[in-house]
């Protein structure tokens, strides 16, 4: 629902300004760059569950790493992307971005854990990571003045991680401090578009969908990766923009060094500034 509501707050601001197309003829300097990057700020809403699979407890519950754990729900993220027009119909896109947080609390529900039970009133160390890189490679369907259409298929590749640490029982029998480690690089691909609108030489609007269902290896599930935003440009070869990027993982892992399922979520305004020539 955030998706919709972000990109239809979008195409209405790009309805609502029409004194913009009557400012110039040109366009933005974005829509016939041949390189571009943005650096910025993400920031993020984020939720992380996870559960791992033990050898004799088999399949656990999802364990929400934010409520349970107290890990921040709201962490300020780097994010960057660069782009190259290679030739005129081909592009390339990269976006990168990185997420590493950990806390620690008291328990007030047990958690099962691999073949690790932490009871009610343990203290745990929590801790989560996860590294999104994301290659799109697009073909320009509609060049249209103003207007320019991209449709392409790409990789992201995320490399994630989560630590538990506490007093446990193992098993039903042994109760003593231990660590949890899983991890896990997982390989998805996806199909997407993009399309941007440029009224004026100043001004630029976005907007960018990418989208998934599939089983690769040892990895299942389905990927979300959307935005909508606008750039303005004051100079040639420098803009500041805003975006509201949106961000979801539900898969299931079968690795030796994770055996369980994942659900990650990114949402939340994306503040950048972007160079291009």
């Amino acid at each position: 629902m955030k998706k919709i509501n972000a990109s239809a707050c979008v195409i209405a601001l790009i309805l609502t300004v029409p004194g913009l197309a009557a400012e110039s003829d040109d366009l933005h300097p974005l829509m016939n760059s041949k390189y571009w990057g943005n650096i910025g700020v993400y920031f993020s809403a984020r939720d992380f569950d996870a559960s791992a699979e033990g050898a004799i407890a088999g399949i656990t519950k999802s364990f929400d790493f934010e409520s349970s754990a107290g890990l921040d729900d709201r962490p300020d993220l780097f994010m960057a992307e660069l782009g190259w027009q290679f030739t005129p119909k081909w592009g390339l896109a990269l976006q990168y971005f990185e997420s590493e947080r950990s806390a620690s609390r008291t328990l007030t529900d047990s958690i099962e854990w691999r073949d690790l039970v932490f009871d009610v009133g343990v203290r745990i160390d929590a801790s989560s990571s996860v590294e999104i890189t994301r290659l799109f490679f697009a073909r320009r369907f509609r060049d249209d003045g103003p207007h320019s259409l991209r449709l392409g298929a790409g990789v992201h590749w995320l490399r994630m991680g989560a630590t538990l640490a506490g007093e446990a029982t193992l098993n039903d029998l042994s109760r003593e401090f231990r660590r949890s480690v899983v991890r896990a690089d997982i390989p998805m691909p996806n199909v997407g578009a993009w399309y941007r609108y440029s009224p004026s030489r100043k001004w630029m609007f976005n907007l960018r969908a990418d989208w998934l269902s599939a089983s690769v290896d040892k990895y299942k599930g389905r990927i979300w990766n959307a935005a909508a935003g606008v750039n303005f440009s004051p100079w040639d070869h420098v803009g500041f923009g805003l975006s509201y990027q949106f961000f979801q993982l539900d898969g299931e892992i079968k690795e030796d060094r994770w055996r369980g399922k994942v659900q990650t979520t990114f949402t939340g305004p994306f503040v950048y500034i972007s160079g291009y020539w």
